[in-house]
């Protein structure tokens, strides 16, 4: 019965009817914990766990994935009230669907004018594994959006960094572009600290040495030093060493 509902969202009734199975997906108290991390109404969350989310999204590709998009984006169009858990499902289905890349990227053009929290913008790519396999072309992708005035997709673009790009030969590039983004989002900046602390781990002695002469703000610095700390991937000696970066 599930997958039957799943792989056949082909009208609206259909669509009501996969509304009506994602609450027989919900999770009260997940719900509620959910609302205070992502920081976001109550109301716009049913309060499915992540693994369920994936395998549903995985389901609709199985199916009529083509005729769910096509009714997903005339119920966004039409400013009809989206639950967190249908646009998450959305971007899934987008980044699961085997298609020629090109065609991939105006549809994740749609997935970033969706992004309107860290969890969607976070969730959503760590499906993205079609990156993978066009790693170059995606980056190039990424470097036209750099000078974006939209916070959510600068977001987009450091942890895209973060979850494709933790390689020597990307680590400078990195680097320019955590300098280059400088808007003051807190969710950027936080993004920034994130993939930098990771660069940290994996590359030490080139990000100690970035972070000791670059010109980030105090703040980032800063955040970037703490969560470097708070890795159990670093040792008790470095964790000190690391503080001679911290800025007054």
């Amino acid at each position: 019965m599930k997958e039957e509902i799943l792989k056949n969202i082909k009208t609206e009734k259909d669509y009501e009817k996969f509304l009506d199975y994602l609450f027989t997906e919900q999770d009260l108290k997940y719900r509620e914990f959910n609302a205070k991390i992502i920081v976001l109404n109550i109301d716009n969350l049913i309060g499915i766990r992540i693994p369920a989310i994936r395998k549903i999204a995985k389901e609709i590709v199985k199916g009529e994935y083509f005729d769910y998009l096509k009714i997903f984006e005339t119920r966004l169009n039409e400013n009809k009230i989206l639950y967190f858990e249908e646009k998450l499902i959305y971007t899934m289905v987008i980044c699961n669907i085997k298609e020629d890349f090109n065609n991939k990227l105006p549809k994740i053009d749609r997935i970033i004018s969706l992004i309107d929290n860290w969890a969607l913008c976070d969730c959503a790519l760590s499906s993205a594994r079609f990156v993978r396999k066009n790693q170059e072309c995606f980056y190039k992708y990424l470097l036209k959006k750099v000078d974006s005035q939209n916070p959510w997709e600068l977001r987009f673009i450091l942890v895209s960094l973060l979850e494709y790009y933790m390689e020597r030969k990307y680590l400078k590039n990195i680097f320019d572009i955590c300098e280059h983004i400088t808007n003051e989002d807190y969710y950027v900046k936080m993004a920034k600290a994130w993939l930098l602390s990771i660069c940290y781990v994996n590359f030490k002695m080139e990000t100690f040495t970035f972070l000791k002469n670059c010109n980030l703000d105090k703040w980032t610095v800063n955040k970037t030093v703490q969560k470097i700390r708070e890795s159990l991937r670093v040792s008790k000696e470095e964790k000190e060493e690391i503080l001679e970066l911290k800025r007054k």
